[in-house]
């Protein structure tokens, strides 16, 4: 299979996770407080660097859906000669989106697991938080006592793979970031 046809289907599913995710984001959006379609777009992007770039043609049926499900509201206000609603989280909406952030942490745990399992990494000691990659005891935990020096060979080397994984990825993803800075001064000249 080329590749172009790899990237492809890879764009296709990542188009469908995003679409898993728009809900979960305009919930986390409303909770900073109310605001009007076009402006939680904004906050999408902004605030997931854009990945995210929601349509209105993509947004819309899920703020009705959220609507309807009680979990968001909005008013209609005028905005010159047009109408313009303004959504707002409601109780029910702020327990849910607490819901489905544990829900999406334990999702983001089970899937990092899956990924070091397939790159032959079963170690549990290593951390399935990313913050927890910083700790002073990741180096010299309690999973290492009582292992022999081949044992913590074995472990050590296991985390220095996974870290330098980790490590290539930012790179790349500062390398795209620095890209997009460049690109976004150029054309402000």
């Amino acid at each position: 299979m080329s590749q172009e046809k790899i990237d492809k289907i890879a764009d296709a599913i990542e188009q469908s996770m995003k679409k898993g995710h728009i809900s979960t984001l305009l919930l986390l959006a409303l909770e900073k407080g109310p605001s009007h379609g076009y402006n939680l777009m904004q906050v999408i992007s902004d605030g997931t660097y854009g990945v995210w770039n929601p349509t209105a043609s993509s947004l819309y049926p899920h703020l009705a859906s959220l609507t309807e499900k009680g979990l968001i509201k909005f008013t209609a206000e005028m905005d010159g000669k047009r109408e313009r609603k303004v959504y707002e989280i409601t109780p029910k909406g702020s327990r849910t989106l607490k819901k489905l952030i544990e829900k999406q942490q334990n999702m983001r745990k089970s899937l990092l697991s899956m990924i070091l399992s397939t790159m032959g990494i079963t170690d549990d000691t290593i951390p399935n938080e990313f913050e927890d990659l910083f700790r002073p005891d990741i180096i010299d935990d309690q999973s290492l006592i009582d292992k022999t020096d081949v044992e913590k060979l074995k472990i050590l080397n296991k985390r220095k793979v996974v870290l330098s994984n980790i490590i290539e990825k930012l790179q790349n993803v500062i390398n795209d970031i620095e890209l997009r800075i460049k690109n976004l001064e150029k054309s402000r000249l």
